[in-house]
């Protein structure tokens, strides 16, 4: 399987342009993705979910070379967040931490990409699989998310 099933199906029903990377070994950081694909470290997207202290769900989606900040990404979210465990973040996506999908979750999960990723037209993110990546332009991906655009990086 190159890609998820389930994100490839998504994609394609919403009628999207988006390519499909595959690796020559595995993706599991921004690093390795930007030196496999060779592209700039910035253009990679991490899509790292979080959960609120009542433990909804809460994706953050940030360019490769940036970490979230936690208060902003809680003042967002009216609530304290944490990092999700690995087994909570397959839970809520069905994807494992490394090979996460900006989208294509099991279920709709609030979104906030940070407003740096914005600036690029095409990023490029998990695909549910360890050793390949989709190409989405930057706009569809928040559209299809329905994502909140904010700040959110240290």
């Amino acid at each position: 399987m190159i890609m998820s099933e389930s994100v490839k199906n998504y994609l394609d029903k919403a009628g999207v342009s988006y390519e499909i990377h595959v690796a020559d070994g595995p993706t599991m950081t921004a690093h390795d993705a930007a030196v496999r694909l060779q592209v700039p470290l910035e253009t990679i997207i991490k899509s790292i979910v979080f959960t609120t202290q009542d433990g909804s769900p809460m994706i953050a989606i940030v360019t490769g070379d940036k970490r979230v900040d936690r208060g902003k990404l809680s003042a967002i979210a009216g609530a304290k967040v944490r990092i999700a465990t690995a087994e909570a973040a397959k839970t809520f996506t069905g994807f494992e931490v490394g090979s996460m999908p900006p989208l294509g979750h099991r279920k709709r999960i609030a979104t906030v990409i940070d407003r740096r990723v914005m600036s690029f037209g095409k990023v490029y993110g998990g695909a549910g699989t360890p050793d390949a990546l989709i190409e989405i332009d930057s706009r569809d991906m928040a559209r299809l998310t329905d994502a909140i655009v904010a700040d959110i990086c240290e």
